[in-house]
């Protein structure tokens, strides 16, 4: 995947069985169609555009951004990122989200187990939260825990960045992944995670995982939860408590 553009490239087409052609054709479109809309939603942040272009030219212009050498910031690829969704695709669907949330798409009810939650829970979530923290320290103090200017980036063995000639090799990301000018580009915020699946079962993984009592009960994550028995929203407390949120904003967004 080019994170620049959102183009995917497959590989080992040629493995595909014939049953399946006709799946990977649809996957395709689908791919294409994404990346174009995407584009769309990046050219309204980019502040040399900063507003919506028609999807071909939106995704032209992604292009150009992302083989011109004089752009130190072809893409802001994840930057402002706030929250991870687990649940159906009907939740969100027709929602601007702006382009700050991960999606994956699941159905409590498919999954009696609760063997599927347990790994998007353990692997994704992590995943989110490392992507999540990473911007947050490095927009909140970029010398100490980002890589400064990538201007001044020499590569090291291909394993890391100094500034200019000689230092240490720097941490987290670079000043323009988080920064506008002199104006913060990523609002740092921890990772908000919002699941849809019955309370009990959430309740027993967290017992069961470690990362997640360090995610959860010390606020690295903030956890809440739509149950589908009483179809109302619930906060996860660092105590192991559940508080309910009245459905003004969240609820009515998101079960419109």
């Amino acid at each position: 995947m080019n994170t620049t553009t959102d183009e995917v490239q497959l590989f080992d087409l040629e493995d595909v069985p014939p049953t399946h052609q006709a799946d990977l054709a649809r996957l395709q479109d689908d791919l294409r169609q994404t990346a174009l809309l995407t584009s769309q939603e990046r050219c309204r942040r980019f502040p040399d555009v900063h507003r919506t272009l028609p999807e071909r030219k939106a995704h032209a212009h992604a292009h150009r951004r992302s083989v011109d050498w004089s752009q130190v910031r072809p893409e802001w690829g994840l930057s402002n990122n706030t929250s991870f969704i687990i649940g159906r695709r009907e939740l969100t669907v027709g929602l601007d989200l702006g382009g700050r949330v991960f999606l994956h798409s699941y159905d409590y009810r498919e999954d009696p187990s609760n063997r599927l939650l347990e790994v998007l829970l353990t692997a994704p979530q992590v995943v989110a939260q490392w992507i999540n923290m990473e911007h947050y320290f490095s927009a909140v103090d970029n010398d100490v825990y980002g890589s400064g200017s990538k201007i001044y980036h020499n590569v090291v063995g291909r394993f890391g960045v100094m500034s200019g000639p000689w230092s240490d090799l720097r941490l987290g990301l670079a000043r323009q992944t988080v920064m506008n000018g002199e104006m913060p580009f990523h609002e740092p915020m921890r990772l908000l995670t919002i699941v849809e699946a019955p309370r009990k079962w959430i309740e027993k993984l967290i017992t069961r995982h470690d990362v997640l009592q360090h995610y959860y009960h010390n606020e690295w994550v903030h956890l809440v939860v739509l149950d589908p028995e009483d179809k109302d929203w619930y906060r996860y407390r660092p105590n192991g408590d559940w508080a309910r949120i009245v459905p003004q904003v969240l609820g009515q967004s998101l079960t419109s």
